[in-house]
């Protein structure tokens, strides 16, 4: 669907749109609820990806753009066994790694980056960094990480220091860079930076004075992100100039996705909106009753995970089509591709979310959230918990969690 299609759906000012999303509020009451809606609901329209992705998980959230979709070709097959682990180390907590077809990059807080080979699990490299935050995005011929401090160019074959960017002083737990062309677009502190993706210098920097740890969408000459200080931003990409700002009610922390020339944007107060990518003119709103974590989008729906649940929005009227419950409330990210959605399911079912169940990923039904299957396979413990994925590229599913060992990395396919 393109935009001014989908412009003419909600009607003008988008207030169809606003009554169509708090209509659908009362099963997300009470700051979000564990209860399942699976089935899709009669007032959505049918189910029409338009959204295909690309081939490989480059970055946190897949694509540049920060739609999660994978090309249909590329996600795998229900059922999902587990491939192999590959233990991290550390114990200060997971990230989601990002993948090409022959190598995986993951990390623990603590000091480890690692290159995984995709098919065999073995360590291709190593090396220690001081405090890595984030997840990491690839190029061709650099893998970006985000320190303490600063930000890396690192040698995707030997995990070498190419260049060392500007001081950031990042916070624990922070968005993730995102490379397009040759620039890499990095959240930091107080500003959103554009490096030059063959040194590391400054291209240009958009300021906010507060705090910018959202991980940013590019699509086409423009960069879409949200920040502490309320707002959702359009800059453009090969300057830094601002195109338009819209005000929310909170924090924003979560990224945005950007499909059909629509941006689709999460607050602390629960709230999604969907802004017009060329105006910032809204559209609609929906209340989750819950902060989202992740969004993705595949032009029928808008995902918005919040802790332990996944829901599932039209795109043209922000309506709910479908709700789960999985369990896990420390679960973040969400992959879609071939009429399917990936994400951490727990083994106790999908309404307790107790932590000592075993997590791994999962695949659900993208038009109606119904279970299709949960990971097959044995595990050195019954409570591996692989609750940071999905990260989907050629037929498998990464994602990472704790195991015996401390932080571990897992492939399924």
């Amino acid at each position: 669907m393109n935009r001014r299609r989908f412009l003419r759906t909600v009607g003008a000012g988008g207030m169809v749109g606003l009554n169509a999303g708090l209509a659908g509020c009362s099963q997300f009451s009470g700051g979000g609820s564990n209860e399942e809606d699976t089935g899709r609901a009669e007032a959505c329209k049918p189910y029409e990806p338009t959204v295909t992705g690309q081939s490989g998980w480059r970055t946190v959230r897949g694509d540049p753009a920060g739609t999660g979709v994978v090309p249909a070709s590329e996600a795998p097959e229900p059922p999902l066994s587990l491939d192999w682990t590959f233990t991290l180390g550390g114990m200060a907590g997971a990230i989601q790694p990002v993948a090409t077809t022959d190598r995986v990059y993951a990390h623990e807080y603590d000091s480890m980056l690692y290159a995984v080979d995709a098919e065999s699990g073995e360590e291709v490299w190593g090396r220690r960094v001081d405090r890595p935050r984030g997840s990491l995005a690839i190029a061709d011929d650099v893998v970006v990480a985000l320190a303490d401090s600063t930000v890396l160019g690192l040698d995707p074959e030997t995990g070498e220091t190419r260049w060392t960017g500007p001081e950031t002083h990042t916070e624990t737990f922070h968005g993730s860079p995102v490379i397009v062309d040759e620039t890499v677009y990095v959240p930091t502190e107080l500003s959103l930076l554009a490096l030059d993706l063959a040194d590391g210098s400054v291209r240009w920097q958009h300021t906010t004075g507060e705090e910018t740890i959202a991980t940013p969408a590019i699509v086409g000459n423009t960069v879409y992100y949200g920040d502490h200080d309320t707002y959702v931003y359009a800059v453009d990409a090969a300057t830094g100039e601002e195109r338009w700002r819209v005000k929310t009610n909170a924090h924003i922390d979560c990224n945005v996705s950007v499909g059909d020339g629509v941006v689709f944007a999460g607050s602390k107060e629960g709230i999604i909106r969907a802004l017009d990518a060329g105006s910032g003119e809204h559209i609609w709103t929906h209340d989750l009753g819950a902060e989202p974590n992740a969004i993705a989008t595949d032009g029928s729906h808008v995902y918005a995970h919040t802790r332990g649940q996944l829901h599932a929005l039209e795109t043209s009227s922000g309506a709910s089509c479908w709700s789960t419950a999985y369990g896990d409330t420390r679960g973040i990210g969400v992959a879609v591709g071939g009429g399917r959605v990936y994400v951490p399911l727990t083994e106790a079912g999908f309404t307790e979310p107790r932590s000592e169940y075993g997590t791994r990923p999962g695949v659900l039904d993208a038009a109606t959230g119904e279970t299709l299957a949960q990971t097959q396979g044995e595990f050195e413990s019954d409570y591996a918990r692989f609750y940071k994925g999905s990260a989907v590229t050629d037929g498998a599913v990464y994602a990472s969690g704790v195991g015996e060992g401390g932080i571990t990395l897992a492939r399924f396919s």
